[in-house]
């Protein structure tokens, strides 16, 4: 039997939510940490050009800057996890605490290393977020994002960065949709719905194919990441993560 300190992280269902339903865009939740109402993206007007480009801009700002704090809550069968640390997006990984809220997270805290390939994790963690990952002490498993919930959310948040722009002209076919303007933390940010199910064959890479209203972007006018959603699964839970310098 495995010992109480090497749990391995629950994995839950995702029904099937694709692994690239983040990584075309990026920004987050609205300003209460609530996404807006799924019927908000099927009612608003298509992109125009300028709003394709401020997209496509978005994962290129994020790779560009190349470091953000995040803090995410990560819904696990109806007891949020929260995941808090820092993503190195030019690399590709991320380090973070994972504190638990009951369910089979049992209030563990637990600290986590990842890439797109693999999570480890530290049980049982009692320090705060480490400047550096300890050396030793690591339990190391692949990323399982079809059965994980908390797996998907970790590779999603790598995902919001890429080492060049999108393509513009695509995602004006891509079905996403503007949906309003807010402020986050002082910031005026324009608020996006992701990309529909109809995204053609072709666009670029890891580009969001999903239904519209189940992910949110909140962009400032630089094309940063200020906040991002997804609605995990064929349920009603949101994925809420937000991001800071």
């Amino acid at each position: 039997m495995t010992p109480p300190h090497r749990r391995t992280l629950p994995r839950l269902p995702t029904y099937g939510i694709a692994l690239t339903v983040l990584s075309l865009l990026g920004a987050s939740a609205c300003t209460q940490d609530k996404p807006p109402a799924p019927a908000t993206a099927t009612t608003a007007p298509a992109l125009t050009t300028s709003q394709a480009e401020l997209l496509a801009l978005t994962r290129f700002a994020n790779y560009r800057h190349g470091t953000a704090q995040v803090t995410a809550d990560i819904p696990v069968q109806g007891h949020p996890a929260r995941l808090t640390g820092r993503l190195d997006w030019r690399h590709g990984t991320g380090l973070a605490i994972l504190q638990g809220n009951g369910g089979l997270l049992e209030h563990g805290r637990h600290l986590l290393r990842w890439n797109r390939a693999t999570v480890s994790v530290q049980y049982n963690w009692t320090g705060p977020l480490p400047t550096h990952p300890p050396r030793r002490g690591w339990t190391e498993r692949a990323l399982t994002t079809r059965a994980s919930t908390i797996d998907t959310a970790l590779l999603l948040l790598l995902n919001l960065a890429a080492d060049r722009p999108d393509n513009a002209q695509l995602l004006l076919r891509s079905g996403a949709r503007r949906i309003g303007n807010e402020e986050v933390a002082g910031v005026p940010v324009t608020v996006f719905a992701g990309p529909s199910a109809t995204t053609p064959q072709g666009a670029a890479p890891q580009t969001a194919r999903t239904t519209p209203g189940r992910t949110r972007y909140w962009i400032d006018a630089d094309g940063r990441l200020h906040r991002f959603s997804a609605r995990l699964g064929g349920g009603t839970e949101w994925l809420v993560a937000r991001f800071s310098a």
